[in-house]
């Protein structure tokens, strides 16, 4: 982690970026979550997976992008998501909910690998 000097080696440097990173992010995060609250974006997510073991599986405490929402959006709040920068997170979290079946997919295919 440190050289002969005492000083963080290139490794250490890299991680303590990354730890940086993550930090500001997530600082970010509280007024990107405020504003989808205050337009009103996030819906709460319940989701039952039944696996193909037979496992019955629930998401609870998730929320997702409301589409309805976010489509009847007037100009004003599109222009300001946009300046915000949010836009892009906004259409990304909702193009990822297109992966869950495929997550599920795989789940059941480790499941049966053991």
């Amino acid at each position: 982690m440190f050289d002969d000097t005492g000083r963080p080696t290139p490794y250490l440097e890299r991680i303590a970026d990354q730890l940086r990173a993550l930090d500001t992010d997530y600082v970010a995060s509280a007024d990107f979550f405020a504003t989808l609250r205050r337009y009103e974006l996030l819906e709460p997510l319940t989701m039952d997976v039944t696996l193909d073991d037979g496992s019955k599986n629930r998401l609870v405490g998730y929320h997702v992008i409301d589409e309805d929402r976010l489509v009847a959006l007037d100009d004003a709040a599109v222009a300001d998501l946009h300046a915000a920068g949010y836009l892009m997170p906004i259409f990304m979290a909702l193009a990822s909910l297109g992966n869950i079946g495929d997550l599920i997919a795989r789940k059941n295919r480790r499941m049966t690998r053991g």
